[in-house]
């Protein structure tokens, strides 16, 4: 697996490291930063799935529907025999979510953020392990 943009693809990596770790110290006070807490978590896969995409076709999605980079993450898992999905679960239940952490008027809870925590932590270590090539190789 070589990556063919890997200028483009350490962006996006370094988008995904900053939002995860924001995330990670906003969760200490989750109380105060639940929204931005859940939007960090939400943010740091989409980026990652952008470094994946980026790195392995040169041009990231441009979907006003992210559950397409769900999608186009299925297709990379399929073209390279990756049959562990586990990844792509956490990421479409975090995409899932987008929309109700940041536009509408219920109250993201204690319990979801802690999950999107969980799924952003997971994916991340998902994609590491089966894009190590393309994440890691710059």
């Amino acid at each position: 697996m070589r990556n063919v943009n890997p200028a483009a693809t350490l962006q996006y990596i370094e988008k995904a490291d900053h939002f995860l770790q924001g995330m990670k110290l906003l969760n200490d006070d989750v109380g105060n930063y639940r929204s931005s807490v859940g939007l960090l978590a939400i943010h740091s896969a989409i980026s990652l799935s952008d470094a994946i995409s980026v790195g392995l076709t040169g041009k990231r999605g441009k979907y006003q529907d992210h559950a397409q980079a769900a999608r186009e993450l299925n297709k990379h898992c399929a073209s390279r025999r990756i049959s562990d999905k586990q990844g792509i679960d956490h990421f479409k239940w975090l995409l899932g979510q987008k929309n109700a952490v940041a536009y509408e008027h219920r109250r993201f809870d204690d319990d979801s953020v802690r999950l999107a925590v969980e799924k952003a932590e997971r994916f991340n270590v998902w994609a590491y392990n089966h894009f190590k090539e393309v994440l890691r190789g710059l």
